[in-house]
Order: C-alpha cells, then structure tokens, then sequence
C-alpha cells in the first residue's frame, strides 16, 4: 500500500513548480494532499486546478494582509505553531511505522517551515529543487539557510543538475536523487503550449525590446546600486526597447530613491506592473534578452535558451545556463550598458528534455514509499 503524500506548498512559485509532480503522483496511485502555509494565497491557483487540488490542510489564518518584516516574522512563528500542533495529530491517526511523507520545495521560509514541521511530527520528508548552493550565508538571503536546513533531514534530497546532486551527496545524509532537470522546465513546456496561441497583437512593445525585472531585497535596500541600475537601463535604452516590469516593493523604492520619475518619463521604457506567469514567459520569450535578478529566472532563462544577464552578486555555483546563456554582470553596469552587442552570442533553442524532472521523482517516490 503506498503512502499517502503531503504537499507543503507556501508560494504560488511553489504550486507552479509541483503540479506536474502531484498530477503524475496521483496517476501513480498515490493519495495526494496539499498543505497550505499562508505565505501566499493560493487557494485560487490555476496550477493547483491543474493537479485536480485543493488546500487539505489550512494553515493560512496568520498570513499577514501587509507583508512587513515584523508582519513576516509573526506569520513564520505563530504558523509553525499551528502546523506543529495540525500535522502532529495527523500523523499520529497513521500506523507508526507508515507515516505519511512530507514534500517540501525549494527555498522559501515555507520550504524550511514544512521541513521542521515533519521532524517535530514523526513524519519523514523529502525536498525537491534540492542541492542548490551560493555558500555564501546572507547572500541569498534567507534562501541559502531555508535550502540548507530543509534538505539536512530529508531523507530524499531531488536535485536539478548533476553538479547539484553531488553537492547534496557531500553534505546531506539523505539519499541524493539527479532530477537532471528542474520540474520548473514542465511548467515552461505548459506556458509554451498555451502562450502558443498569442499574437503579434500581444507584445508589450512592436519592436525589438529587452525586459528588465528587480526585486530582490539585497539590490532594492543598495541606493547606490538602484541609481546605478536606472543610469544604465537609460543607456541602453536609447539602442534597444526596454520593458521595466516594476514590483509594487520596487516602484516603492523607486519612488523613495527619487528613481521612479527618470523611468517613468523615458520615452525608450515602458513601464508594467508584475505580471502573471503566462504573460511574463509570454513577454520575455518575445524579448530579446533579460535583465533581472531572480534565482528562478536563471532556471527559466536556460531551458528558454534566452540571453540572461543577472543582476545580482552571488548566484548558486551550480546554477543553470552560467557561460551559455547566462552572465553574472560581477558589478559592472558597463556590461549592462553595452548587452546589446553582447546579447546574440548568448541565445539559444529551447531545451527538449528526453525525461522529465516529475517522472525520475515519482519514480523514486514509489521505490522508497510505495510498499
């Protein structure tokens, strides 16, 4: 009899990245069920309908209408009380020694709330989209602790990449499973699939254009880099389109750092607010390169064979696309400025996986927990 598997899912990243895992779960024959930690609202999630899902365990009640620090720090305690107190009942309803399995994802403060939750439950877990590693504490921040510590008890740890897996192998005790890539390419195979469908009459921009996205804290809370970032997307914007897709914590900056103005009144950017998942994969894959500094992106980016130049300082060693189609701009807004004669040596094709991320985990959920 196979056991039953628990989803700890915070972000909606985070159901954007598992619903192919869950739906092929479920194909297998095991009993699927979702857990809600409140970090985001994802009760009306497109991916969570897409897995045929549904929140099964709430925990959402201390998620905080105005995400401040404070605000953060309440939710992440009183959450972990509560999830401490739900899943330690419900494990003790199985038998003892078939608990039910906890799968975490990630690098959120909900990936580390979920790992902790299932020790302090009896439960075991497994982490997904694990051995990814910058080694440098504070920089991601949280995201380097929340990945350590929630894959330092897994008993799986599923790994995108072959370099990431032998690092896991080096420093988890759990076993270490090459996904060879992230589950995260599914998601891009589904966007593609439905963004197909779109027209020349959907794009942001009717020429040639580049997106730029920031939102990371590490680069907002730098007014020195902020300036220096809106100097140079100005330079470079007067040689190719540039599309600022503004973070609602980004135009706040923006605003505070008398930034938002130079952007807002360039004739050569075009100002848009976060986007949802299909429009974003949508405009970029119409781009002609990215600017930004999300981790997720450089995933993205490399299955998308789109030229990415990432804008923050320390990025994970193991990370996709580094030399191919991504370059870490290490500081030097020149190499922003001048992307545009840089940009073409970085494209490539889409990447076709033989396999898929969501068939190597199933596969090993069901050797491990499937008797």
């Amino acid at each position: 009899m196979l056991r039953e598997l628990y989803f700890f899912i915070g972000t909606e990243a985070e159901i954007m990245k598992m619903f192919t895992v869950i739906r092929r779960a479920k194909e297998a024959g095991f009993v699927c069920k979702v857990v809600s930690s409140g970090q985001n609202d994802i009760k009306d999630s497109p991916f969570l309908a897409l897995c045929d899902s549904k929140i099964d365990v709430d925990l959402s009640m201390y998620r905080p209408i105005h995400k401040t620090g404070v605000n953060q720090i309440k939710w992440l305690l009183q959450t972990l009380r509560l999830g401490r107190r739900r899943m330690r009942k419900l494990a003790s309803e199985y038998p003892k020694d078939r608990p039910p399995v906890l799968v975490v994802h990630g690098d959120t403060s909900s990936t580390l709330m979920g790992a902790m939750i299932a020790r302090w439950a009896g439960m075991p877990h497994v982490h997904v989209e694990g051995g990814l590693r910058s080694y440098h504490w504070l920089n991601p921040f949280p995201e380097e602790i929340d990945r350590y510590f929630s894959s330092r008890k897994a008993e799986i740890v599923f790994c995108p990449s072959a370099e990431s897996a032998e690092a896991a192998r080096r420093s988890f005790r759990g076993e270490a499973v090459d996904t060879v890539y992230n589950t995260n390419i599914e998601t891009l195979q589904y966007a593609r699939r439905v963004n197909g469908r779109r027209g020349a009459s959907d794009r942001l921009y009717p020429g040639n254009y580049f997106v730029v996205a920031l939102h990371r804290q590490e680069n907002l809370i730098s007014r020195k880099f902020m300036a220096q970032a809106v100097h140079s997307i100005g330079v470079l914007a007067k040689k190719i389109h540039c599309v600022f897709i503004c973070h609602e914590q980004t135009r706040v900056i923006l605003k505070k750092y008398g930034l938002l103005e130079t952007l807002e009144n360039d004739p050569n950017i075009t100002m848009v607010p976060r986007m949802a998942y299909l429009d974003f994969i949508d405009a970029v894959d119409k781009a002609e390169f990215l600017a930004a500094d999300g981790a997720g992106n450089q995933q993205e980016m490399y299955y998308m064979g789109k030229p990415y130049l990432i804008l923050r300082g320390h990025f994970e060693k193991q990370g996709e696309g580094q030399g191919y189609n991504c370059v870490g701009y290490n500081g030097d807004f020149r190499l922003l400025e001048r992307f545009d004669q840089e940009y073409p040596k970085y494209r490539h094709s889409w990447i076709e996986p033989e396999t898929l991320p969501s068939e190597i985990i199933v596969k090993k959920l069901l050797e491990r927990y499937g008797t």
